[in-house]
């Protein structure tokens, strides 16, 4: 029973062991090829084009791509190769195989390139170097005409073919020599219509070029196809009547036609043409009829055209003038408003063999309009004015011959009018500005004439162009000089010349050197008094830009515009820091800033602080003194004090005390002081009369007792 049991579990776990088998040998051969790509390298890839890179057309050519590869397995590796020209794919494939080739059979020029291989493998990728390839000779191509022999205007079918060969390419026909048509094609076969312009024997070649970029390869000519064009049996004749002697006003009769045609009337067309303008067209025979003016000397032509095919024959014409084109003159050639002009219409040259000169009849019109119909003689006269403008021209008639004149466009002239004088900008006294005088109405030409004074003072500018003025640069030293200008133009003589007023315009004078005055005391001003800056300007337009400046300094204490010459800077109450150099600056719309002299300021102290100043000062001078005179008494003090010394005996008794006095004669007080004057015992003072001090002996002692030494043993 238990064998029984294990049984059907150990049939159950066989497959498990197989699948976990299985699955343990693909994890060993991934491992493989990862442990393959890791030591993969493609080293160099090598195109080798074989028999050569330069090859006759038709060649079989042998392209060959070999990789060089390390590996660290063994096991055959899968190769991707990929040839390609002229960075395009040719061809590709899969193997195993260490190199591959790939064969062009019977390579053509259009072959030609630069070709190159590439290997991938295992995810790693390398191209060869590339390689050209050229291949030489394009195949004669072969022509075919579908006729041998046609009649003007038939078509004739002409094939150019070159079977060999491959890719886009144009092919050209020739007649003779003629480069009649251009034929592309994407085949080798190429198919044309071919008309031929006149009759006899045709040589009819063609070739074809293909594109190689960046050029284009020409192949050699076919032979010759001879085709022969028969003559079609239409000939123009044309037929002018009076062709000798024609003048104006004669009547012309052209006649054109085919004789002899074997073809049909309705299918030949005739016409007759001057200058490419059909005069009149129908079939087989036509006559033009017309009344020639000399306009239509010329060369006239007959065309015959049957299908495509046209002949002409042609014959010139001249035709005489009856009578000259009219002229139009008027004199004076110009005239002013209320000035007398007249015209004059006339005919130079008149056939005299049919007219007489009194046949031409002229008439006159302005702006279309006639003034003076028929036969006016010819002239004309009036007077200038604006009613009279406009385009006037005249027309000669004689035997139904009708000529114009060219127009003579007439504008009476304006005299001018009072000139302005003006100025476009400012008026410096100074400096240069420029005058302008100007007309509203005047013909031109006018000329402009700057006077002062009335008295001319530069040449004279002559104006052609509408709204042109006349312009003149002129400086003034002095305001009034300005009213000293006026201006003349004239457009017809001294009669029209005419004055403008007086200029008349606001002028800038320049700002003079300006005073800056210190106030008080012109400078000298004490502490706490108000100290003002005050700039003045003598000459000048105003308004006046002032700045105060203090020496040293670029940036101005002040700024200000004032219509008045005079402008005030409050330095406020006066400080000792305000002590320095100052100047001001003036300037007005003449933007000719001028400087004052710079200016000194001198801030004294204040008189309470004096007054301070003086009591200190005597205060100092009397502790000074003082402090002088008590040293002076203690010093003479210690003097004093020095003349008398107190002495004591060496051994004295107990009981005893001895008191010496020392006079000033004595050796011992010479001997300490040097020479110190003597001492009168009598009235206490020096021998020299100075008083001096005694010591005084104790009470029990005498006041002249002598001077005991101890006793010497």
């Amino acid at each position: 029973m238990r064998a029984t049991r294990l049984h059907p579990l150990g049939m159950g776990l066989r497959p498990l062991y197989l699948l976990l088998l299985q699955l343990l040998l693909q994890l060993l051969a991934t491992w493989q090829v990862a442990e393959t790509q890791t030591v993969l390298i493609i080293e160099s890839v090598k195109l080798t084009i074989l028999p050569g890179q330069h090859v006759a057309s038709g060649t079989d050519v042998t392209l060959r791509c070999d990789p060089k590869i390390t590996s660290g397995t063994g096991m055959p590796l899968k190769h991707g190769y990929t040839f390609y020209r002229d960075s395009t794919s040719v061809y590709a494939n899969e193997t195993t195989a260490s190199s591959l080739s790939h064969v062009i059979r019977q390579a053509r020029v259009v072959n030609s390139g630069s070709y190159k291989c590439s290997v991938k493998v295992h995810g790693q990728y390398k191209e060869s170097d590339p390689e050209s390839l050229n291949v030489t000779g394009l195949q004669t191509p072969v022509l075919l005409l579908n006729k041998a022999t046609v009649t003007e205007g038939e078509v004739v079918t002409a094939s150019c073919s070159a079977p060999k060969e491959t890719g886009s390419s144009f092919f050209f026909y020739f007649e003779g020599l003629k480069d009649v048509v251009k034929v592309p094609a994407s085949k080798s076969l190429a198919e044309t219509q071919l008309k031929f312009s006149s009759p006899g024997n045709k040589s009819v070649t063609c070739h074809y070029r293909i594109s190689l970029q960046p050029d284009l390869v020409t192949s050699s000519r076919s032979k010759p196809s001879r085709v022969y064009v028969q003559e079609l049996s239409i000939r123009p004749h044309i037929e002018v009547t009076q062709s000798a002697n024609v003048i104006e006003g004669d009547d012309l009769q052209i006649a054109c036609h085919v004789n002899g045609s074997r073809h049909k009337p309705s299918d030949i067309m005739v016409y007759v043409s001057k200058d490419g303008l059909i005069k009149k067209n129908g079939n087989d025979s036509i006559v033009y009829r017309t009344t020639v003016q000399a306009s239509d000397s010329g060369l006239y032509e007959c065309k015959a055209k049957m299908g495509d095919v046209v002949k002409a024959v042609s014959r010139s014409v001249v035709v005489s003038e009856l009578f000259s084109r009219p002229v139009l003159t008027m004199e004076p050639p110009e005239a002013f408003e209320k000035e007398s002009f007249s015209l004059t219409c006339y005919s130079h040259n008149i056939s005299d063999q049919r007219i007489q000169r009194g046949q031409v009849k002229y008439s006159l019109y302005r702006n279309g309009v006639v003034l003076k119909p028929g036969d006016f003689g010819g002239n004309f006269s009036t007077t200038a004015e604006a009613s009279r403008n406009g385009n006037y021209s005249c027309d000669a008639v004689a035997k139904h011959i009708r000529k114009s004149s060219d127009v003579i466009v007439f504008k009476a002239k304006v005299l001018v009018s009072k000139p302005s004088i003006f100025i476009p900008g400012k008026v410096i006294v100074g400096k240069p500005f420029r005058i302008h005088c100007h007309c509203e109405n005047g013909s031109l030409p006018v000329s402009y004439t700057l006077l002062s004074n009335k008295v001319p003072q530069q040449s004279v500018v002559l104006v052609r162009q509408p709204n042109e003025t006349a312009s003149f640069w002129v400086t003034v030293r002095r305001k009034e000089d300005v009213r000293n200008f006026t201006c003349e133009a004239e457009n017809n003589g001294h009669s029209s010349r005419k004055e403008s007023q007086v200029l008349d315009v606001a002028v800038t004078e320049p700002v003079s050197v300006p005073t800056l005055l210190i106030m008080p005391n012109f400078g000298s001003v004490t502490e706490g008094e108000e100290l003002f800056l005050a700039c003045t300007v003598r000459e000048g337009s105003p308004p006046f830009t002032l700045k105060w400046y203090r020496d040293g300094s670029d940036q101005p204490l002040d700024t200000q515009m004032t219509k008045d010459r005079t402008g005030l800077h409050v330095l406020g109450p006066a400080r000792r820091e305000h002590t320095g150099a100052y100047r001001c600056v003036a300037d007005n719309p003449a933007r000719d800033a001028r400087r004052s002299e710079l200016v000194r300021v001198s801030v004294s102290l204040a008189r309470w602080k004096l007054v301070l100043i003086v009591v200190s000062c005597i205060l100092l001078l009397t502790v000074l003194i003082g402090v002088g005179c008590y040293r002076y008494r203690a010093q003479r003090g210690k003097r004093e004090t020095a003349t008398e010394l107190s002495v004591k005996p060496s051994s004295p008794k107990s009981e005893d005390s001895l008191t010496v006095s020392l006079a000033h004669d004595t050796d011992a007080y010479n001997a300490h002081t040097g020479a110190a004057s003597l001492f009168d015992s009598t009235d206490g003072r020096a021998a020299n009369g100075t008083p001096d001090s005694v010591t005084s002996l104790p009470a029990h002692g005498s006041n002249r007792s002598s001077y005991s030494s101890p006793a010497t043993g």
